[in-house]
């Protein structure tokens, strides 16, 4: 799986951990066996970038804190779909996020990649016991961290 990341600049410097960033990202598609050929762009944006993003693709007039966008899966072994897609990561959000929980700045945007990567892999929160799941799922690779 090819990982690149876009936007580094829009953190502050002690998020700007390419390395950890990307393993983020891997660990979670080597937690659902799905580190196949593919391509996740991680993309940090401003706030008016990601509020144009949210409107205009899901009609939300606002910032929110990670969009993903899962493209056509290529196909691997066994038939079992590979992810393929973007993650944009609001770095405003993210930080704001952060302060609210008490966390460093890199710990969000972690947490941010990785609930990313689960949708990307097929994981929703679009009710209570899915974002249960997801965000056990999310915690727990976190943690592995």
């Amino acid at each position: 799986m090819t990982i690149r990341l876009f936007g580094l600049g829009r953190l502050a410097p002690p998020a700007r951990r390419p390395g950890l960033l990307k393993g983020a990202c891997r660990r979670a598609l080597r937690s659902e066996r799905a580190d196949g050929p593919g391509e996740i762009s991680i993309v940090f944006l401003g706030r008016r970038g990601m509020r144009e993003l949210n409107k205009r693709y899901l009609r939300h007039d606002y910032d929110t804190d990670v969009i993903a966008f899962r493209y056509p899966a290529l196909s691997g072994a066994a038939g079992k779909d590979l992810p393929f897609g973007d993650i944009f990561v609001s770095a405003v959000q993210a930080g704001v996020q952060a302060k609210e929980l008490g966390r460093p700045l890199l710990a969000e945007i972690l947490t941010l990649i990785l609930h990313g990567t689960l949708h990307l892999l097929g994981y929703e929160d679009s009710t209570p016991r899915k974002r249960a799941r997801m965000f056990s799922r999310q915690e727990a690779l976190l943690r592995a961290l």
